[in-house]
Order: structure tokens, then sequence, then C-alpha cells
């Protein structure tokens, strides 16, 4: 996700970059022509810093940044189950910090990126994030009790549509189609299938009524779906994950 924010920010943004790993480091310089620096130095000219580490190794950076955090600083986190609060509580009372939760189709230009205002940060610095994460999509700005929920809905949710689309590769081998051509098939499908709902700004509802003849073959393929319950499966499914999520939190 890092290098997403880089890939998309860098015509906007001038970029430095703390990497800890040699071969990542030369990567970065050589395909993003971005400037590599010690901690120290980085933080010393930027005003904005962008924490994208592991949640694991989460604790150790803010041991490391919190002595040359000055007031000028935003500190905006794009880690799973890190609140703002913690950050706060590590760093020292008065931080500036925005927590995100960004999510894969970020790479391509594609993401959502949820906005949460930690306790010190300013109205211009929500703003702020909201510029740089524009960058890699689109932005919501929402309270952090709600990080929860997203994580569940548009963070895991990539994860969701490729497990949809593996069963439909599967299910259509099944029928007899190579993969090449049912790859081909699902893959506009869908594509196209978004695409007529972000133009036509038509409810998926509606749509789905559109193409669905009774007795014809798709509501043949949709009673199929109804009869296992697809929307109970589906909710459950995400309130599994909101609960995961909010279990996997350091507050």
């Amino acid at each position: 996700m890092g290098e997403a924010i880089i890939a998309r920010a860098r015509a906007k943004y001038k970029i430095g970059v703390c990497e800890k790993d040699s071969k990542r480091q030369a990567y970065l310089k050589r395909a993003y022509k971005v400037r590599v620096r010690n901690l120290s130095d980085l933080i010393t000219d930027s005003d904005i810093l962008v924490l994208a580490v592991k949640p694991q190794d989460f604790e150790n950076v803010l041991g490391e940044i919190k002595a040359s955090l000055r007031p000028k600083h935003l500190v905006i986190s794009i880690a799973a189950g890190i609140t703002s609060t913690y950050i706060e509580r590590k760093l020292g009372k008065g931080i500036r910090v925005i927590r995100t939760m960004p999510n894969m189709p970020a790479m391509v230009g594609q993401g959502i990126t949820a906005v949460c205002r930690g306790k010190y940060a300013t109205a211009k610095d929500v703003q702020a994030a909201c510029q740089l994460f524009n960058c890699v999509g689109q932005t919501v700005v929402v309270k952090e009790n709600l990080i929860d929920s997203i994580t569940a809905v548009s963070g895991s949710g990539p994860a969701y549509v490729f497990l949809f689309m593996e069963c439909l590769i599967k299910a259509a081998r099944a029928l007899g189609l190579k993969d090449d051509l049912s790859v081909k098939l699902i893959n506009q499908t869908l594509s196209g299938s978004l695409a007529l709902i972000l133009e036509k700004g038509l409810d998926p509802i509606e749509l789905r009524a559109k193409v669905t003849s009774k007795g014809g073959t798709t509501q043949a393929a949709t009673d199929v779906f109804m009869k296992y319950d697809l929307n109970k499966i589906i909710e459950e499914a995400l309130k599994a994950a909101q609960k995961r999520a909010g279990e996997l939190a350091r507050k």
C-alpha cells in the first residue's frame, strides 16, 4: 500500500522514503525516483509522515519517531487495527494523528480510503489526508467507531470479489468452458456490470430485475442463491470480519 501511495502521489508531492530493507530501498529509488533517507533526516524535512508499516512493527516505529516529532508534523497511519488513541498515547499529547483504511484497488488508482480524525487533528489535517489519498482513488471521512465495519466492507471487500470470481471460474470449468475463455467472460461481465451501475446511476436491485426474466435462465440461477440464503451468508461473513477487526485492534 505504501508503494501504491508513492506511485500515485509522487506527481503532486515531494516524497521521501525510509526503508530498512536494502533491496527494497534500491527498488523504490529505481522505480519511482524517490529519495531514500534515514529516519531522522526524513522526519526533519517532512510535514506529513505516512506510517506504512505492518501492525507488528508499529510499536517499534512509534518509539523511533517519537523524539523527533514537532508541532508541524501530521502523522497518518494506514495500519489495520491500530487506533488513533493508541498512536496518540505512544507519541505523546498533542500529536496530530489521522487514521486511514485504504484498500487494495489503490494499487491501480481505484481505491476507497476511510479517513478518521484523531483527538488533536484539525479539519485542515483531514483535508490534507483526503487530498493525499485521492491520489489513489476516493475518500470518505468517518468517525473512528465505524472503522471496524468499514474494514469488513471495503478493507476486506476486494477479497470477497476475488473469491466470487474464483467460484465463477471453477463453475464455468464444470460447465465445460476452458479457463482462458472463462476468465475473459467473467472479468468482462464483472467490470461491465460495475461500469453500468456507475455510469447509469441505477440501483443494483433495479438492474437485477431488468436482466431476470420470469422463468428464465437467470431466475433459475438466482433461485439457487436464494435457496441457500446468499444474503444471510454475506451478512454473517461481514459480521465475522467486523468482530475480528475489533478483536485485533490496539486501543
